[in-house]
């Protein structure tokens, strides 16, 4: 499973030789990004995941948590972090893929 959506980002840009790395200002790019959890860490009361944003122009990684449903009926954790991710506003209007 993983999720489909528009990132917008924001940025340091630099130019980089071999000898300097210089700042060139503040940019922002926006593009289409597959979303897909890599790892989930935790116990019963609180979980870690960490989201792999995969894009044309970028690709990076950010950890968020959430306290996951132990509740009988409950949905897999992993199906409950999707569902958390999405609740989130910058996954608004993400899509499954």
């Amino acid at each position: 499973m993983a999720l489909k959506k528009i990132i917008e980002v924001e940025g340091e840009s630099y130019i980089q030789s071999s000898f300097v790395r210089v700042q060139t200002g503040i940019e922002k790019a926006t593009f289409a990004a597959v979303c897909r959890i890599t790892s989930i860490s935790g116990n019963k009361t609180h979980l870690n995941i960490s989201v792999l944003h995969i894009g044309d122009v970028a690709r990076f990684e950010r950890t968020y948590s959430f306290e996951p449903s132990v509740d009988e009926g409950s949905v897999n954790f992993i199906k409950q972090a999707y569902l958390y991710l999405k609740t989130l506003p910058e996954f608004s209007g993400a899509e499954d893929c």
